[in-house]
């Protein structure tokens, strides 16, 4: 620890040279007694170089707590329980760095000095650092790690666990690692006592130290305290048999392939990792590290899965895809981003005899962020389709998954416009026999190609076009060919897959003959048309076929980065994720595994530089102490085949410019130019061998040198450019457009496309790709094949140790466990965590204060050292700073929170009063107004309900009079009719007396008349008088307020002489009814009278009794009583026509109205029927008005008549 005195420390007065002082300290150290703690050398001002033999990690002037034997002790060792027990461990990590020895995969080459390749994607850096000092000669370990408080330390883990007896791993006779426990060792024998209770003697070397039983099956294999291959086996596949399918070797996760599935996914464990609640090793937990350090660090990341084929790589990247998306999720591209992975595999995956859907071209997803870390767009690059597998492939594969699903699950209409048929029926597919694969329904896929195509926006028009190009690539492998002469030439035979074909591409059949039988050949000015042979012809077929799938696969890449990038313009970092082709080793290994594992070894060489490399040099440059690793490097392997002029690559490609020559020669000139070479092994037959990192793979060089040249003939991109349809001309512009650009660089940067090879091309994508992911922070995915036979829960351990080895997971996690995977320069430190100091200190320079931080935290010192100009630590030291550094910024927030809330609460005091005085001045005004507004609308509300009630009591009172004098009709009629039977009656009987009725009929029958004219003219007048009345009592409501007040007036002066009136009105009405009751009493009986327009007064007496009673006692009236009879019936014969003739028009109105109304059906014209229908009536009108003026004129006539008679009777009367 440092002590205070010694930070505080001022400077001394005479600078020295950093050599002076660090000779000076190691002058010091050597002097001090042995217990005492070793005086740390200051940090130098440049970056000179101590002595390889002792070479010191921290600046002079700070102390450490304990022995620096004890702290190399125990960095070395796991702890353990026993104290003992790290006491003999100690000393053995050296041992476990021996050479391993390759069992089946031959002699391993260590890490060494190798010289840098001449051409190489890393050469910008090696300049940068070939400017630096490097020590050559590797430093050895400080003496203190060679003894333990000064007792020699146990140099062999061995002796202490056949000491105590523990459990070791023995190798079995059968070449098997088996568990069991020592029971004796005597002699040069060991009795180990096998889990099954066998007994098995062998000899102590061939014994491992197995881990204690509470470490089986841990997470991350740093935990473990012995790391030999057994016990790494036997962890993984204890895991594995757990469905735990990844687990932890540092900072790489090993991921194996459970082929099956798995409950480790879904949104519930997306939702853990996000939010911290669940560590243990995943993708996500990956993807999730990824994720947060390019925010934190505003450095682009990468994600690297690589693994051999069939591993589970592709998954794995769609694993990652889908947590990434959900972390930025909420843009609306997260569902695009993983709709591409449907689309992708069905275009670039295929089964090989290795795995079902395995990728047969490489890519590279880069997925954009903005600031905020939402998802804004993608763009994928890819790599080296293999085209061979449209029109070849060995027994037992598939070609491309999109031509199974598109001829099984195309709706009928697709079929019967691309001419599609069964995959049985096409020469491209049926030819490996295998159509099928086990559990997958190529139907249902076709389905979500086309939502995944819908979901990135392709148009219908384009996904016509990609399945008409898919289709016309099946029928040109119909396309069959017939040997015309002895020469071999041959002609292409016309039949469906002719014709088919050229209709698909937009061409004729001709054009498409002439392209694949012949070859134009220009002769100077001339041109010279050649016949194909059978092999030719065959070949120009199916190099047309690759060229159009492969330009139709970018075509929908590019479609796919539109599609993506419309966000991109908000773009910030992103996170790469690499699926790239795994290692192959097949029984026959052709160009396409050449190349893949050309790339597989460029990868594995980006790897090492990352674990191994730049970290073992970054520790040697900046001057902690550090025993190197070895491992496995690919140097000389990658020299192999990028060396100039003699390596693969470029004898290939000079082979291949060569005209005459063939794959045999081509495999000789290797045997010739590389026999010296340790990775080379030349075979017989035109085969060699090429010592890979993952093992020994023997290549086939037949077809290397055509599929290098990858040769499509002039005549076939003329054909493609004179297709009617889009795409094939696309394809042709494309060609022509890259050759133009590539000619037209220069040869620095592009060589020439007459030249360029398939492999050159390659090689320059591979480079740009590591170029790219050289710009980004890595990180490791190694995905692990349990067993070649794809069967879960099988785990075969030397495929899975052949695995491990080739991925240098062993060396990882030694490096990971010594190592210091956390380093900043002493500015960033200072400048991140120097706030956390409780004090200030007298030296403010970086260093200073990164140490007084460390010691406030006691820190253990062996969990860091101090270079010259970083600082490095161990594992999960810098979450101990940042949860440090997260407690005082939470401190420093809860006082800014408990500051700003005062302050606040205040302001918000003051706020609140004044907001509450202002709110009553504006709440009573607000009242004030509210009241008044009640009170008018109040007052109006009585005014309107006066008025309604008026309206309404009115409205009733003329209903009720309504209802009563249609009853006193319906009364009057029915008295009558009774009155009319009872005169008709009496008038028969009279005239056969010859009596004539008295002169009250005759008034009656009068009275009739006139109310029966005075009807007929209500009804013509009816409208206007109701009009009328509405005008004046609308005019007399207006005029009824401003009267109100004078009438109150005139009531008050009226009202004394409306007495007076009242009184002279009685006197007058008495003196009126006794005369009236005079001459009643005269002229009928007192006990019975009627009158037919009122009602009946007092009596029981019936009309027809008076009438009888009236004609006894007066024979003068039956002189009139024939005339009355005859008055009685015209007027009965008028009323009665009257009254049918308007119910007759009134039917027939109302019939016409039903019908225009369209309520009644008719064929009739409503129109012309209702205007014969009123002439009618005006005719009727005019006719029964001339009728009523004679009856009228006649009735006067009688009038007068009986006027006379009257006057007699009373003169007659009045006399007596």
């Amino acid at each position: 620890m440092l002590s205070a005195a010694t930070v505080m420390a001022p400077a001394a007065a005479t600078q020295k040279s950093s050599l002076e002082v660090l000779l000076e300290t190691i002058k010091k150290r050597d002097e001090q007694p042995k217990d005492a703690p070793p005086a740390l050398p200051a940090r130098p001002t440049c970056r000179g170089r101590l002595p390889t033999t002792r070479r010191p990690s921290l600046p002079a002037g700070f102390k450490l707590e304990n022995d620096m034997a004890t702290v190399v002790a125990m960095e070395t060792v796991p702890v353990d329980k026993k104290p003992d027990v790290e006491k003999e461990i100690s000393g053995l990590e050296t041992k476990e760095d021996k050479p391993v020895k390759g069992h089946i995969f031959g002699t391993k080459r260590k890490f060494h000095n190798s010289e840098v390749l001449e051409e190489s994607p890393y050469v910008e850096s090696f300049h940068e650092r070939k400017g630096t000092t490097v020590c050559k000669d590797p430093p050895s370990v400080s003496s203190a790690s060679a003894k333990m408080n000064g007792k020699p330390a146990c140099t062999d883990v061995m002796d202490y666990v056949r000491q105590k007896k523990l459990r070791v791993w023995c190798s079995s006779p059968n070449a098997k690692w088996e568990l069991g426990q020592i029971k004796s060792i005597s002699g040069g024998d060991a009795e180990i006592l096998l889990a099954d209770g066998k007994v098995l003697t062998i000899s102590p070397e061939m014994l491992l130290p197995a881990n204690p039983d509470v470490l089986d099956g841990v997470d991350d294999l740093i935990q473990m305290s012995y790391l030999n291959e057994p016990s790494v086996l036997y962890n993984l596949q204890l895991r594995y048999s757990r469905d735990l399918i990844y687990t932890k070797a540092g900072p790489v996760l090993i991921a194996v392939n459970p082929l099956k599935e798995v409950p480790l996914y879904g949104k519930t464990s997306i939702m853990q990792y996000k939010k911290k609640t669940k560590d243990d090793p995943h993708v996500y937990a990956v993807a999730d590290l990824a994720f947060n350090e390019m925010l934190r660090d505003c450095i682009n990341q990468s994600i690297i899965i690589s693994g051999e084929s069939g591993a589970g790589k592709t998954e794995t990247a769609k694993i990652a895809m889908q947590y990434l998306a959900a972390l930025g999720g909420a843009s609306g591209m997260e569902s695009e981003v993983l709709q591409t992975n449907v689309i992708l595999e069905a275009l670039g995956n295929a089964k090989t005899s290795r795995n079902d859907n395995s990728s047969r071209f490489g890519k590279l997803i880069e997925i954009y962020f903005s600031e905020t870390g939402k998802m804004c767009g993608a763009k994928i690059q890819t790599f080296l389709l293999e085209k061979s597998r449209v029109v070849q492939r060995a027994q037992g594969e598939r070609s491309y998954h999109i031509f199974y699903q598109l001829c099984s699950g195309a709706p009928p209409f697709l079929k019967k416009k691309l001419f599609l048929k069964s995959a049985n029926d096409y020469n491209y597919l049926k030819q490996s026999n295998c159509l099928r694969i086990d559990g997958v329904n190529d139907s249902n896929k076709f389905t979500a190609l086309v939502d995944a195509l819908d979901t990135i926006q392709i148009s219908k028009e384009d996904q016509m076009k990609l399945f008409s190009m898919l289709a016309a690539v099946l029928w040109m492998g119909n396309i069959s060919f017939s040997v015309i002469d002895t020469e071999n030439h041959v002609e292409v035979v016309s039949n469906e897959g002719l014709a088919t074909a050229a209709k698909l591409l937009g061409c004729t059949s001709n054009q498409l003959v002439t392209a694949m039988s012949t070859r134009k050949i220009r002769a100077g000015n001339d041109s010279i048309i050649k016949k194909l042979t059978l092999p030719q012809a065959i070949d120009a077929r199916d190099a047309l076929a690759k060229s159009i799938y492969a330009h139709l696969f970018d075509w929908v890449v590019e479609q796919i980065n539109h599609s993506l990038g419309t966000g991109r313009q908000c773009t910030w970092r992103s996170i790469s994720i690499l699926d790239i082709y795994g290692f192959e080793c097949f029984n026959k290994n052709g160009f396409e595994q050449f190349c893949i594992n050309y790339a597989n070894e460029r990868l594995q060489q980006h790897f090492n530089r990352h674990l191994f490399k730049l970290q073992q040099e970054e520790y040697l440059e900046d001057g902690i102490d550090w025993a190197p690793v070895e491992f496995v490097d690919n140097t000389d392997c990658l020299s192999l085949f990028e060396k100039k002029p003699l390596g693969l690559l470029s004898l290939l490609d000079e082979e291949s410019t060569f005209p005459k020559a063939t794959d045999l020669s081509f495999a000789n000139k290797l045997k010739q130019q590389l026999s010296g070479n340790s990775c080379f092994k030349g075979e017989q037959e035109g085969t060699f061998k090429i010592c890979h990192y993952a093992g020994e793979v023997t290549y086939d060089t037949s077809g290397f040198l055509e599929k290098n040249r990858d040769p499509l003939h002039s005549d076939s991109i003329q054909l493609l450019s004179s297709c009617k349809c889009e795409l094939p001309k696309h394809f042709a512009s494309v060609m022509v457009a890259d050759s133009q650009n590539k000619s037209s660089q220069s040869w620095h940067s592009v060589v020439d496309t007459q030249k360029q090879s398939v492999v050159t091309k390659f090689k320059v994508q591979l480079f740009k790709l590591m170029q790219q992911l050289e710009s980004t922070t890595p990180h490791f995915i190694r995905c692990i094949q349990p067993n070649g036979k794809q069967c879960p829960r099988l785990f075969e351990h030397d495929l899975v140790l052949h695995q491990l080895k080739c991925c240098g997971v062993l060396e990882v996690v030694r490096i990971s466990r010594t190592g210091y995977p956390t380093r900043m320069t002493h500015h960033q430190f200072a400048e991140r965590y120097g706030f956390l100091l409780l004090r200030s200190i007298a030296s403010q320079d970086p260093l200073s204060v990164s140490i007084a931080v460390l010691q406030q935290l006691n820190i253990p010192p062996e969990m860091y050292q101090v270079g010259y100009t970083k600082l490095f630590f161990r594992t999960g030291q810098i979450a101990a700073l940042e949860n440090a550094k997260r407690k005082m910024l939470h401190g420093t927030l809860c006082i800014q929170k408990h500051f700003r809330g005062l302050h606040f609460r205040q302001g918000y005091q003051g706020l609140k009063k004044g907001a509450m005085t202002l709110q009553s001045f504006i709440r009573g005004e607000r009242a004030r107004i509210h009241f008044d507004n009640v009170i008018k609308r109040w007052r109006a509300a009585v005014l309107i309900q006066k008025y309604t009630r008026r309206r309404i009591a009115a409205t009733k009172f003329n209903d009720q009079l309504k209802h009563i004098i249609l009853l006193q009709s319906v009364m009057r009629g029915c008295l009558a009719r009774t009155k009319y039977k009872c005169l008709q009656n009496e008038k028969e009987s009279k005239e056969m007396n010859g009596h004539y009725p008295h002169q009250p009929v005759i008034t009656e029958l009068e009275g009739r008349i006139s109310k029966a004219e005075a009807a007929l003219r209500d009804k013509e007048e009816e409208n206007v008088m109701l009009k009328q009345q509405l005008e004046q009592y609308e005019r007399k409501w207006s005029e009824y307020e401003a009267k109100m007040k004078s009438m109150e007036e005139a009531w008050k002066r009226q009202l004394s002489s409306l007495q007076l009136s009242l009184v002279a009105a009685k006197k007058s009405l008495v003196s009126d009814d006794m005369a009236t009751r005079t001459a009643r009493s005269d002229f009928t009986p007192a006990h019975a009278q009627y009158n037919s327009e009122d009602t009946l007064s007092t009596g029981t007496h019936t009309p027809e009794v008076i009438e009888s009673r009236h004609h006894n006692h007066h024979p003068e009236a039956k002189v009139s009583a024939g005339n009355s009879d005859r008055r009685v019936n015209a007027v009965n014969h008028l009323e009665k026509e009257f009254e049918d003739r308007r119910q007759v028009f009134e039917d027939d109105a109302g019939f016409l109205v039903a019908v225009k109304s369209g309520q009644v059906g008719s064929n009739m014209n409503p129109d012309e029927e209702l205007r014969k229908l009123k002439d009618r009536f005006a005719t009727w009108k005019k006719d029964y008005k001339s009728r009523l003026k004679e009856t009228k004129v006649n009735l006067q006539k009688v009038g007068t008549h009986d006027e006379k008679s009257r006057k007699r009777w009373w003169g007659k009367k009045s006399s007596k």
